[in-house]
């Protein structure tokens, strides 16, 4: 595995360990309502959270799209945000996912942020301000 696919070419912010952060407050506060906890969909989410935030947008086609993304602005962002969480919550309402599904794989997908995170900051050596 070649570490630079996986990682920027700048070292994490603060605002991502921030991030971090978040996600270690957020899975106990929403793990622990669950009734069941469903490991599959909590690996499915934690593998798919560490190809999302690794080697795709590392690569030439996640590179056009995170500049397509930046160059929209900060309200395009938003509506581009807001739009994705529409069509996710009209779609699980269709599908009829049990609750305790998704919530599990959102927990994987974010539980896959703190691994990257702690993982960049091992590679890069150190933490670059503010973003």
């Amino acid at each position: 595995m070649v570490l630079r696919r996986w990682f920027p070419e700048h070292p994490p912010t603060w605002t991502d360990i921030l991030v971090g952060l978040f996600v270690l407050v957020w899975l106990p506060l929403h793990l622990e309502y669950l009734q069941a906890i469903y490991w599959g969909w909590f690996l499915f989410g934690f593998v798919i959270g560490l190809i999302s935030i690794g080697p795709v947008p590392n690569s030439p086609i996640g590179e056009q799209v995170g500049t397509w993304f930046r160059r929209i602005g900060v309200l395009g962002r938003a509506i581009a945000i807001l739009s994705f969480a529409v069509v996710v919550w009209i779609v699980r309402r269709q599908v009829n996912l049990p609750s305790d599904i998704v919530t599990c794989a959102v927990g994987g997908f974010m539980s896959s942020f703190i691994l990257y995170i702690f993982m960049h900051l091992l590679y890069s050596g150190e933490v670059s301000g503010w973003k």
